[in-house]
């Protein structure tokens, strides 16, 4: 089986029920409150189906992903993205960069900390991976994480893209290029670092 789960929270509007706005009446600000709450009603549907996988006894041998669809939205959501710059709509790190959790208790060990960079467009290739499905890799966008899950050493660093209406970036490895533009700008192209520089402070495109 397969299953898409899209929830909406956290994301504005800030609205939460009482039932859970009551467990955190000792945040002062309301705006925090109402955040929290979400997340922690977001945190209780996600563990509602990792339950029901329980109690059916597929919890094992389930292929289970979490992860965002952008960064936070700092104005919005009165949260940060700190050490990161950046927020929903940007292409630096504060946008783009997400949580991103795999969780097959049969196949994989838990705790694991990978910092090889992935993309979501790894997922399909991935799961058909698991599924034991052969696909012809040149047909997919992403790549088959299962190797790498699996304690592989990562390969040649990969080569990312990101467009959204003016703004660009390209990363390979640990540099990345971005370019900032808006409502018809295009903007400069500026290079970093991300091994020594994750908060994007330091432009070398001049160098």
């Amino acid at each position: 089986f397969f299953l898409y789960l899209a929830f909406t929270a956290v994301h504005s509007p800030l609205q939460a029920t009482d039932l859970y706005l009551d467990k955190f009446s000792h945040i002062p600000d309301v705006h925090r409150r109402i955040f929290a709450a979400m997340l922690a009603h977001l945190d209780d549907g996600i563990g509602t189906v990792l339950e029901q996988l329980h109690y059916v006894g597929l919890d094992q041998n389930t292929l289970v992903v979490f992860l965002a669809d952008n960064g936070g939205a700092t104005r919005e959501l009165t949260s940060s993205n700190r050490p990161l710059r950046g927020e929903k709509g940007s292409v630096f790190e504060g946008g783009i960069r997400v949580p991103f959790i795999i969780r097959w208790p049969a196949r994989f060990p838990a705790g694991r900390v990978i910092d090889t960079p992935v993309i979501s467009l790894d997922l399909a290739a991935t799961a058909l991976a698991g599924a034991g499905v052969n696909v012809d890799s040149a047909a997919l966008d992403g790549q088959d994480l299962v190797p790498l899950l699996h304690g592989a050493p990562s390969a040649a660093p990969r080569t990312f893209f990101w467009r959204m209406g003016q703004r660009r970036a390209l990363r390979h490895g640990d540099w990345k290029i971005v370019r900032e533009g808006g409502r018809g700008q295009s903007g400069s192209w500026q290079l970093f670092n991300l091994a020594t520089d994750v908060s994007e402070k330091t432009d070398l495109a001049a160098k």
